[in-house]
């Protein structure tokens, strides 16, 4: 893991070296190709303190105008169907998780330049009001403790505002425990998040309405596709949970929206092939990864793997590293 950090980052210093001395013109030339980016939270600011799921409205904005003039954006429905122009790279957009700011400021945007885009809801809306992602970066940020007893285990806060125990974060321990046990962890910090005054930064937590649901649902420019009901790693819990996890979230897009949800991306992007299976017997036509597990997996049909955008680089090294496809 460290080395390919530092891999990463000696990639991203020899990219900007070469950017800045002559050779930007070769690094953003077109070329023929296939993306599908997934994009997570859209804020004011491009806010990291946090988390790296946020970048900034203006930044998204500006990208949008970019790939819409450079490159050849498609619907993931025409993305799957092939519908490729020839020597540009085409471009599908998709949002996981499901938050509000989505709604208030990536919606706009791609409603002004035309944009299609496939949004994933995380519907946890009948047990919580946010996902475990976000409620411990931000009780974790701005709680005072720096100790945390839970699951029979000492938790203390690092530099980053992690709590972390034996060198594993917190976040990272719940993302693979049952979501009873998730209740617990609310219910000991429930104090620290009523303190931190959540309202006052809904930007990083707040999830979009059953009724912002149903009217993005009815723009043709949109699609809403399920992403699990907690957001837990469905590799990591017990099978039949995660099947459930699976199962349920279609069941509830379905009812609220009244129509068939056939798309599905798995939260982390952790999948296994079992799983896979059992999307596509639920009817699941559009299956979305990260990275495939294996070679044998890019011949699924229904799978296709995304890029994850990068708050933490320029705007021109987004672009560099979009045409290449990868960070590395």
């Amino acid at each position: 893991m460290i080395w390919i950090r530092i891999k990463y980052r000696l990639n991203l210093i020899f990219k900007t070296i070469l950017f800045h001395s002559g050779f930007k013109k070769r690094l953003l030339k077109n070329q023929y190709g296939e993306r599908i980016l997934v994009f997570h939270g859209i804020d004011k600011l491009g806010e990291t303190k946090y988390n790296s799921r946020f970048i900034s409205r203006d930044f998204f904005e500006k990208f949008i105008k970019y790939i819409s003039s450079h490159y050849n954006i498609v619907s993931l429905d025409e993305y799957y169907q092939k519908k490729f122009k020839p020597n540009t790279l085409n471009i599908a957009l998709t949002f996981d998780d499901g938050y509000l700011n989505n709604y208030k400021y990536a919606v706009p945007i791609l409603k002004k330049y035309n944009i299609p885009a496939s949004f994933y809801i995380t519907t946890i809306h009948k047990k919580a009001s946010y996902i475990f992602n976000d409620f411990i970066d931000l009780v974790s940020y701005h709680s005072s403790k720096n100790k945390l007893f839970f699951d029979n285990s000492i938790y203390k806060k690092n530099a980053k505002n992690e709590f972390i125990c034996n060198g594993m974060s917190l976040k990272k321990e719940i993302k693979a425990l049952p979501y009873k046990k998730v209740e617990l962890l609310y219910k000991t910090l429930e104090q620290n998040w009523l303190d931190l005054k959540p309202a006052s930064i809904e930007d990083y937590w707040k999830l979009m309405s059953v009724k912002q649901l149903k009217e993005l649902a009815k723009n043709p420019l949109f699609t809403i596709g399920a992403h699990g009901e907690t957001h837990a790693s469905l590799i990591d819990i017990h099978m039949e949970d995660a099947k459930k996890e699976i199962s349920n979230s279609k069941e509830f897009l379905e009812t609220i929206l009244n129509q068939p949800i056939d798309e599905f991306a798995f939260p982390f992007g952790s999948y296994n092939n079992e799983l896979g299976d059992y999307c596509e017997k639920l009817g699941f036509k559009k299956v979305l990864l990260v990275d495939y597990n294996t070679e044998l997996d890019k011949k699924i049909a229904s799978y296709r793997n995304r890029f994850v955008m990068n708050p933490y680089i320029s705007f021109d090294m987004q672009l560099v590293y979009l045409l290449k496809g990868t960070y590395f």
